[in-house]
């Protein structure tokens, strides 16, 4: 298959356009404005930050954020659906079309509404799948991004962390605040960092996968009424390493004889 720009987004759920550029911006000034920031001293911040950047030679399309976050949803439903998989609980091969199981009534089934044929087209560009003698494969139970395509997943998580942040500090009494949970150690040793990472990679994926699922018996359920998009966000965060000033030594007193 050869790769082609994404196809429309489900305007079923999304509805009108959004300027995801300028609910960045705009969610993050109020965070600030609400701790205590100046808005005129934001502004003026922003201008002399945005003159002494160049302009990336990718022009942003916002269409392409939640087209891009939402393909790990066919991964996952090829990983849980009993239907896509064999006795031993691995997912099965997958025919383009057919009449029966195949790889566009999977990708129908994850997202509905959305072009499937352009959708698999994606998933093989990105390395979500493979084919292998004839028929697909998922590479992996979630999308792993790369370059550019990680970026925009990575855009995704930051806008979700901005609503959330957002909604608690500016909700009102009735408002009841989202999740946001932070364990933060002031002195932890770098050498330790990437068995760390390993520990919690694994941790979260775990984590993740059971929330995962409890998503999508609830997006399989009959519900009547509107539907928005969920997402549960795990992720580590390392300031950067400043030189530490060293401690003075005590000199010992020398005693008179």
């Amino acid at each position: 298959m050869g790769a082609r720009a994404p196809a429309r987004v489900r305007r079923r759920i999304y509805g009108d356009r959004t300027s995801y550029s300028r609910e960045f911006l705009e969610r993050l000034a109020r965070i600030l404005v609400h701790a205590g920031h100046s808005p005129s001293e934001l502004a003026h911040e922003f201008r002399g930050i945005c003159s002494r950047l160049k302009r990336h030679s990718q022009r942003w399309n916002e269409s392409h954020l939640a087209y891009f976050v939402d393909l790990s949803h066919v991964n996952t439903l090829w990983h849980a659906d009993p239907k896509y998989l064999d006795f031993a609980g691995k997912p099965i091969e997958l025919p383009l079309r057919g009449r029966g199981r195949s790889l566009l009534a999977l990708i129908e089934q994850a997202l509905p509404g959305e072009d499937s044929e352009a959708v698999a087209r994606t998933l093989m560009r990105v390395r979500a799948i493979r084919r292998r003698a004839g028929l697909y494969v998922p590479t992996e139970r979630y999308v792993v991004y790369q370059s550019a395509t990680a970026r925009l997943h990575g855009l995704a998580a930051l806008l979700g962390m901005l609503r959330t942040v957002e909604h608690n500090v500016s909700r009102g009494r009735k408002s009841a605040p989202m999740l946001e949970r932070t364990a933060l150690n002031p002195s932890f040793p770098v050498s330790e960092l990437p068995a760390f990472h390993r520990r919690l990679n694994a941790a979260a994926e775990e984590i993740l996968w059971t929330m995962d699922a409890d998503m999508r018996r609830r997006e399989a359920s009959q519900h009547p009424g509107p539907r928005i998009r969920l997402g549960v966000g795990i992720y580590a965060f390392e300031e950067p390493l400043r030189r530490q000033r060293a401690l003075p030594r005590h000199r010992r007193s020398r005693r008179k004889p």
